[in-house]
């Protein structure tokens, strides 16, 4: 699998997570079906991991947990509201550049259409050409 194609292939997962469950139910539901999904298209993953980062040359790990982490490239939050907020997509632009991810998902299953609910952030690191989410 190329890595370039990572996100669109775990957004597939998320979109048959969604086709088969609908709007409605809690955040954990949708992330237990997203993880049985991910393990049956068997991507490396790992949930609910710490948040760490360099600050002055020291490891800083954080009580913040993430997720899923995909990959070791792709960082997933699953969401289920009524929508996500601006201060939620600068949530996941930090998390993203703080955990050197090359790809942000944030997936809200709150919604009749899941492509209204996802919230993608890409990060080109230096030398690259800078940063740019959408």
């Amino acid at each position: 699998m190329n890595a370039a194609d990572l996100p669109h292939l775990v957004i597939g997962a998320c979109m048959n997570v969604h086709r088969a469950l609908g709007a409605g139910l809690t955040r954990d539901a949708y992330e237990e079906c997203l993880a049985i999904e991910l393990r049956e298209l068997e991507f490396d993953f790992k949930r609910q991991v710490a948040l760490e980062f360099e600050y002055h040359g020291r490891r800083v790990t954080t009580a913040t947990r993430l997720d899923f982490v995909i990959g070791e490239s792709v960082l997933l939050l699953v969401r289920a509201q009524e929508e996500i907020t601006r201060l939620e997509q600068q949530e996941l632009e930090a998390k993203v550049r703080l955990g050197r991810f090359e790809t942000g998902l944030m997936v809200n299953f709150n919604v009749t259409t899941l492509r209204k609910g996802i919230h993608q952030v890409m990060v080109k690191r230096k030398g690259e050409g800078g940063e740019r989410g959408r």
